[in-house]
């Protein structure tokens, strides 16, 4: 996504570790109405800037780790958790910290090895083995 701050042409980008597609727009957008110049470039102050480098940074890393679990765990199940904890939330910035830190607790599971803490969370497929969600989409 290109941006003008001051005049100068700066880029933010988060990318879908899956299909490779830039989606920063969408997650600005959706939370901002952006100020645009008279070409219909998007302009932000350099504090709007450093905010969104911010939240999209946070983004971007829980897409790495997302992908990184991706044949280790059911990502339906991850999803199904992220979402009890978010599913109330309305900033950008508050969702994007909730996945980040209910990634990072999957993450931590999987490096333990903690069947507990699965069972307990509601990954029933992953405790199987079943690491395919492509049936159930």
């Amino acid at each position: 996504m290109d941006v003008y701050i001051n005049d100068e042409l700066r880029e933010l980008h988060v990318y879908d570790r899956f299909t490779g597609q830039d989606y920063a727009k969408n997650v600005v957008c959706a939370q901002d109405r952006l100020e645009t110049g008279p070409l219909g470039e998007f302009i932000l102050s350099e504090k709007e800037y450093a905010y969104w480098q911010d939240v999209l940074a946070t983004i971007q890393a829980s897409e790495d780790m997302r992908y990184a679990m991706k044949d280790k765990v059911n990502l339906k199940e991850v999803d199904d958790y992220i979402f009890e904890d978010a599913q109330y939330l309305t900033d950008i910035r508050s969702t994007a910290e909730t996945e980040y830190y209910c990634l990072k607790e999957v993450e931590k599971a999987l490096k333990d090895e903690d069947r507990d803490w699965f069972a307990a969370h509601g990954f029933v497929k992953t405790l199987k083995g079943e690491l395919d969600d492509k049936s159930e989409e």
